[in-house]
């Protein structure tokens, strides 16, 4: 099946799916508030996955005056398929204000779990959640 992301996922009813997983997805849609809110009603548990543009070597980059390249983020800023950025912190916001409950959280980073400030130590989100 494919489908745009965009237009929602309404061929789907509600709770369709044990777990809904959107690894580095949201970060591409013009609509992230609206995906997120359709992956807590398609799926019991939600999984979302991004890059963490709070990670110390990105907020490097921007203290110098310029837009981060690194392995999670490796486009210039006028090439990359992301329309937008996000951090930890941000990602927790945005939950509570679709109303989503927050189950677990942790970063990533070069594939070892960062639980110990994630959003400056962890290049990349990971978030658990249901409604």
């Amino acid at each position: 099946m494919q489908l745009n992301l965009e237009d929602g996922l309404a061929v789907f009813e509600d709770g369709s799916f044990d777990i809904v997983l959107q690894i580095d997805t949201l970060q591409h849609l013009r609509n992230a508030k609206t995906m997120l809110r359709e992956t807590a009603r398609v799926g019991r548990t939600g999984v979302v996955a991004f890059p963490n543009f709070a990670h110390w070597p990105n907020r490097l980059a921007v203290l110098q005056g310029r837009m981060p390249v690194t392995k999670r983020l490796p486009y210039q800023w006028f090439d990359t398929p992301n329309i937008r950025v996000g951090t930890y912190a941000d990602f927790e916001v945005l939950a509570r204000s679709c109303g989503l409950r927050v189950d677990d959280s942790f970063g990533l980073h070069e594939g070892q779990e960062v639980r110990r400030l994630p959003n400056l130590l962890a290049s990349t989100a990971v978030f658990k959640f249901s409604n």
